[in-house]
Order: C-alpha cells, then structure tokens, then sequence
C-alpha cells in the first residue's frame, strides 16, 4: 500500500506532465495549462480554483506533485542524480525560510493586483516551465527531430513523418529560459526542491493551506526507531525524525517518505495539526509588524517608482510603442495585466508570428508575444492562439468570428514599392491578401499600384510579410484605441 502510493503519483504525474509537453508541441489539445493556478486566477476560472482549494485542504500539496509541470521536472532531475553513485544526496530537517518565503509571496500579490502579470510570470512555475520549453529546448529539439527525419527518408522506413519548420525565438528569450535551466537543474540535482519550498509563490500560498489540511504525513511515536530514512530522502527537507514532526507546508506529497520507512511508522492519513517545537522554531517567525511593514515597503516603492515620471511608465509600459495583438486580445493594457509569458500561444503558431517581446512593448511587458510580421503572418483559417490561452489574455475565437476580427490596418508606402522605385511589377500583396483588402489600381503613368481597402482589412500581416520590398511598401499599424 505504501509503495502504491508513491508509484501511483508518479505514473500519474508523468501522465500529466507528458501531456502538458505534448500540448506545447501542438499535438494535444492545451486543455491542462488551464488547471494551473496563475493562468486559473487571471482567467477568474472559479471552478479550477475551487478544485485546488479543496485537493489542497483535503491532500496537502498534492498539485504540487502531481499537476505542477516545474515541479514534476525537478523530480526528474533529481531521480537522475540519485542514479550517480557519488551524488546520492541525503538531505536533512532545515528550518522555514518564513520570512523568504513570504515576501516574494507578498511581493507576487502585489504585482498581480497592479495588473503587472509579466512580473509575476517570472516566478510562476507554469510560466517559467513555458518558457524552457519553448525558448529554451524547442529549438534543439526541433534540428533533432528534423535529423531523425532525414535520416527515415534516407532509408524509407516511415514515410508520413516529415520536417518542421525552424523558428529562432529572439536571443535575449532563449538566454532567459538557459538561465532558468541551469539555476533549476543545479538547485533540484543538489538540493532538491528547494526551489519549490522556499521561492515559487504558489507553494508557498499552497502551503499555508495544506497547514490545514485533512489528510498529512504523520509519525507514530511508537513505531518510530529513529533511523533518519524518511528525513534522508525528503527533497522538501520538511521531516524532523528529532521531534517527530513534518512540515506540511513544504510537504509536496511525494510519498517517498512513506515508502522507505522501515517500520511503516510514516503513513498518510488523517489527524490534527502537530505544532514544531518553539525551539525548532525560534529565530524563524515573522511577527505581523514585520509582515505589514514589508508589505508597506514594497508597495511604497512599487508606487513611487511607477510615478516619478511619465518617461519611466512609458518604458515600463511600452506606452506609445507598436503592438500588434492576436486576435482575442481585447485590449492592450487587458493583455498585459493577463498574460504571463507562458508562451503556450507562440508554440502553437503555425506561421510563427507570435513572437516573445524584448523591449518592445516596455519592460513591463518583456516575454509577452507580439505579432512581428516579419517573422510570418496570421493565418486567416487559424484559431490556434485564441483556443490555448489558459489566463485568459486572448479571449477564445470561434473560427468564424476569428476570420472577421480586426487586429490592424495595412498602410501602403508607394515610395518604397518595387513598382514606383524600379519599375518591378510585384501585386504580392494583393495576391496573398485573403479578404481581398487589396486590389491593383492603374494610375496614370499606366502602372498598377497597390490599393487598401480598410473597411476590408483584417491585419493580418500577410501583405507585410510577402512584401519582397525592404523596408517593406505595405505595413500593418495598430488600431486605434476607440477601435
């Protein structure tokens, strides 16, 4: 029964997390990233929110374990160091970092009340795992796959499998995924999850529920022989043999505790809170003065820094700058206060438009996508984006409505076309238009220039990316606010 538990959790949580990367991929329907709390908040989804209330009150962390894909990866790293004979960590009882722990917690909720939701997706665990999958290993993952298909054709062995597309996401996206790589992978190979007890905001707001929880691991005293296996293995370092206790807010219910205890003395079951003894706990509270005043700080600062100049909140919020959104997005500042930069809508673009933002729309908005039509264009049959966004930020389009949805105007530069500057007779962009927003109009020296309908024109970049002119004669702009 001991081991079923432990099994049990990680055929399941290997089950979710495949799925989650598969969804990523385009394969499957991204119907899991919905289930993860930030995405859950944003979207105001109640009945996700009340799920994971209730499993966390009646299990404990289990969401942790079981549903969170950062988590799920840590554990894989760390089964891959217990597999090297010289790196078979035994962990040990370590104090709350309370005081950590709930102030990046504090400083997280104020940012997600400011609306500031691309600050936040830098320590939510979802976004973050987006982001690595994405930024960082969905370019090497995609030259592999193409090798493995080049060498299928060269032997025919099955011949449905084809080559995809290389889409380079912007530098400064792929260096910020390889140092959220690295800095993971070193912190759970060595410590565990250590990131998960003591930074991840959602752990931490878990935790303070799952203190209350139904079900927990418990000691019982009178099996106990003290050998220390349970505390050894514990990746969260929550189990304190010494006192018999295990902390339930850091306890991610792994159940490998549970599993290596020799005398079954370590079971999950149902029984009243354990307090840590006051010696344990000396030196690491933080009374409620402490907790008001660091909130009064850090909103103090937030809001002092955000009004000490027009020009800092126009490059915070990229204020004036160009952007182009994916259809679905009602506006920009409602964009912004949604989206995290989980990057679930760039993977699944087919054509590569959706692109993650640097600097362009403000720092504030860094890593949330963008249409950048050089890259590619919107898809005038493609509902992608606006079916996978789990927070809410790109409304769901029926395809339908998504072909009618106005996201930008084309605006025609004649000085800069083929036509009036070398006398190169080009028309793509009337050929590719697909609402036929552009027409060929004969001017009075006998040539044919392009023409914008913009009643018809949707926006969709495919006049601007097909443009062979550079800089490009036909571009797309942004709609106006009253639009």
């Amino acid at each position: 029964m001991r081991n079923m538990l432990q099994r049990g959790r990680i055929v399941l949580s290997w089950l979710l997390m495949g799925v989650m990367v598969l969804a990523f991929a385009g394969i499957v329907a991204p119907v899991l990233p919905q289930w993860q709390v930030l995405p859950a908040f944003l979207a105001g989804n109640l009945l996700v929110i009340a799920v994971i209330i209730v499993l966390t009150l009646l299990l404990g962390r289990i969401y942790c374990s079981v549903l969170c894909p950062l988590g799920i990866s840590q554990d894989f790293v760390f089964w891959l160091a217990k597999r090297r004979k010289k790196n078979r960590r035994k962990f040990t009882f370590r104090r709350e970092r309370r005081i950590v722990r709930y102030s990046i917690l504090m400083l997280t909720g104020l940012a997600f009340l400011a609306g500031l939701s691309g600050f936040v997706g830098l320590v939510d665990p979802y976004s973050i795992f987006g982001r690595i999958v994405h930024d960082g290993l969905g370019l090497p993952v995609a030259y592999g796959w193409n090798a493995l298909v080049g060498v299928n054709e060269s032997h025919g062995w099955i011949p449905v499998l084809s080559k995809t597309d290389i889409l380079w996401p912007p530098l400064a996206a792929m260096a910020l995924a390889g140092v959220y790589f690295v800095v993971l992978t070193v912190l759970a190979w060595r410590y565990g999850r250590a990131y998960c007890h003591t930074v991840c905001p959602v752990g931490t707001l878990l935790g303070t529920l799952s203190r209350f929880s139904l079900f927990r691991p418990v000691i019982d005293g009178s099996r106990c022989i003290h050998c220390g296996a349970c505390e050894k293995t514990c990746r969260s370092s929550c189990i304190d043999v010494a006192h018999g206790f295990v902390d339930t807010s850091r306890c991610v219910d792994c159940f490998d505790c549970v599993a290596v205890c020799p005398k079954g003395a370590l079971t999950f079951s149902r029984t009243l809170p354990v307090k840590l003894p006051e010696k344990t706990l000396s030196g690491e509270g933080i009374s409620r003065r402490e907790m008001l005043l660091t909130t009064a700080v850090a909103a103090g600062t937030i809001a002092a820094g955000l009004a000490r100049s027009q020009t800092v909140v126009s490059a915070l919020t990229g204020k004036g700058k160009k952007k182009i959104l994916p259809p679905g997005a009602v506006s920009a500042d409602a964009f912004a206060q949604r989206c995290t930069a989980c990057h679930l809508c760039v993977s699944r673009c087919p054509s590569g438009v959706l692109v993650p933002a640097v600097l362009e729309n403000g720092v504030l908005q860094m890593g949330q996508p963008y249409m950048d039509f050089s890259k590619g264009y919107c898809v005038y049959n493609c509902n992608f984006c606006s079916q996978a966004c789990p927070a809410g930020a790109i409304r769901p389009l029926e395809l339908a409505v998504k072909e009618k949805t106005k996201i930008g105007i084309a605006r025609y530069a004649q000085f800069h076309c083929l036509i009036a500057r070398d006398g190169i007779v080009c028309g793509n962009c009337a050929r590719h238009c697909p609402v036929q927003a552009i027409t060929m109009v004969e001017n009075k020296d006998g040539r044919s220039y392009p023409h914008v309908d913009g009643a018809r024109c949707i926006g969709c970049g495919s006049c601007e990316y097909h443009c062979p002119a550079k800089p490009a004669a036909i571009s797309v702009s942004p709609l106006p606010k009253s639009s």
